[in-house]
């Protein structure tokens, strides 16, 4: 399995409608993607959003077949060594059942608010 970053590409914005079907793909100048792939296939992604004092966390999204093969994990790793790099702080919202939150709390992400979602915050490592 390969992680890089990626720019625009009909591939990734199929799979970000696929797994999103109601999200909007973005690719500006703030937009940060990093793709998982396999066999040349995106199977994977997470989707930051560059603000100006933290980075959001927008998305993160593998193929169902691919779950649970550490590509989730991988990605994540990707983007905190990212942020890390930047010394910015990452958030995020996620919903109470998203199945991702173990492991957003196993990178490092702590509550910060809860709402109608949670709100994570991962604090950079100096």
């Amino acid at each position: 399995m390969i992680i890089r970053r990626a720019g625009f590409s009909e591939e990734l914005a199929s799979l970000i409608r696929r797994l999103f079907p109601k999200s909007e793909s973005l690719f500006t100048e703030n937009d940060v993607y990093f793709v998982a792939e396999e066999t040349g296939n995106i199977i994977g992604f997470v989707h930051l959003i560059l603000k100006e004092k933290a980075i959001l966390l927008q998305g993160l999204g593998v193929e169902p077949d691919w779950r649970e093969h550490g590509a989730g994990s991988r990605l994540l790793d990707s983007a905190v060594r990212f942020c890390d790099g930047r010394k910015m702080d990452i958030l995020l919202k996620v919903k109470p059942t998203n199945p991702a939150l173990n492991l957003y709390h196993k990178k490092g992400f702590t509550l910060k608010k809860i709402q109608d979602v949670y709100i994570l915050e991962r604090k950079r490592v100096n």
